[in-house]
């Protein structure tokens, strides 16, 4: 979600998991469709920043829109295997 205050300061929704293969973090800004790693949680969310900052000073650079939300949500969906494990 991006939110804009009066102090000119935006606010972006964020997913982050752990990634148990790689024992590391991912965050991933689904408005702008970007993603970064870190090794710790306090890490990934200071890469979310600067990726989002570079990309949001390329955008105002070049003359392009800062995106709107786009509604992403999480949602649990289910299935059923064709075989047993």
């Amino acid at each position: 979600m991006i939110n804009q205050n009066e102090n000119d300061e935006l606010q972006f929704q964020v997913m982050i998991e752990g990634d148990d293969v790689e024992n590391d973090f991912i965050a991933y800004i689904p408005a702008l469709r970007l993603g970064t790693r870190g090794e710790t949680l306090e890490e990934v969310r200071e890469n979310a920043k600067d990726l989002l900052m570079l990309e949001l000073e390329a955008r105002i650079r070049d003359g392009r829109e800062i995106l709107k939300d786009n509604n992403a949500k999480m949602e649990m969906i289910h299935i059923s295997l064709p075989v047993k494990m």
